[in-house]
């Protein structure tokens, strides 16, 4: 089972776009997919036609979570709580109460720290449950973005050429090399995809040169322009894949060909 957390410490970056679409693109090849909405906001949750105000916080991911930190965390006692969506997607929904999330992992054990990679061993030894599993994370550092980089095998960082955002993802790299160093999570591996990208003034290419000079290795070579379709699939509460709108079919392509990249590097094709 594959984990891939899609994070940056900055707000606004396409985060919940790509979080959607790549479990919609991974799905279209027939792989089983599971999207895990850890951001209190729950716009992968709303994206996927959930209202979180609907569900009992126990029946959304905290409720697994409240399961993992008593160590009672089971295969049955996550999948009870996923929920199908219009999508075909599988998530595990988030809930306006996990703005409490951070506080109530730090007084868990560690920290909360392996929380997560515990739910995740137990599902991958149940039989017929994900291949994939998509993490959508709050733009913030602290216990819930440790707690997902633990148990993540690719951080997904999208990014555009601008000042705050290479700060974001400075910090982030720290996170990462923090996590790789303490023995945490030493096989985490980071991809950055440049999103909603369009580098048109003099600052812009400035910014676009650093990106290359400091971090060409790990930089995807799929690039998502700026498009309507992804604005106005979110609009419509469906992944590119479902809605039929303009510049829709390009989009697809693009996501398909990110997922096929990701697949050569992590030994999957």
């Amino acid at each position: 089972m594959h984990v891939y957390a899609l994070s940056l410490e900055k707000g606004g970056c396409g985060k919940t776009a790509l979080a959607v679409n790549i479990a919609a693109a991974f799905q279209q090849l027939g792989l089983r997919v599971l999207l895990v909405d850890l951001d209190s906001q729950a716009s992968a949750t709303h994206w996927l036609g959930i209202d979180p105000e609907s569900l009992h916080p126990d029946q959304s991911v905290l409720g697994v979570l409240n399961d993992a930190i008593q160590n009672r965390a089971t295969a049955a006692s996550v999948l009870r709580r996923v929920r199908d969506t219009p999508e075909g997607i599988s998530i595990l929904a988030a809930h306006s109460l996990m703005a409490s999330l951070p506080a109530q992992l730090t007084s868990a054990p560690l920290g909360g720290l392996f929380l997560l990679k515990h739910v995740f061993a137990e599902l991958a030894r149940a039989a017929n449950t994900y291949d994939i599993v998509i993490l959508d994370l709050p733009p913030a550092r602290g216990p819930v973005l440790a707690m997902a980089l633990a148990a993540t095998t690719r951080c997904l960082v999208p990014i555009q050429p601008e000042d705050l955002v290479m700060r974001a993802l400075r910090a982030l790299m720290t996170s990462v090399q923090q996590i790789k160093s303490n023995g945490v999570n030493q096989g985490l591996q980071v991809s950055i995809v440049r999103n909603k990208y369009a580098p048109r003034s003099n600052a812009d290419r400035v910014f676009d040169q650093l990106l290359h000079d400091h971090y060409a290795v790990q930089m995807a070579q799929t690039v998502f322009p700026i498009r309507a379709a992804l604005r106005d699939s979110a609009a419509m509460q469906q992944s590119v894949f479902r809605y039929t709108g303009t510049d829709a079919s390009e989009v697809r392509a693009l996501f398909l060909q990110l997922i096929e990249e990701l697949m050569v590097l992590d030994g999957r094709v």
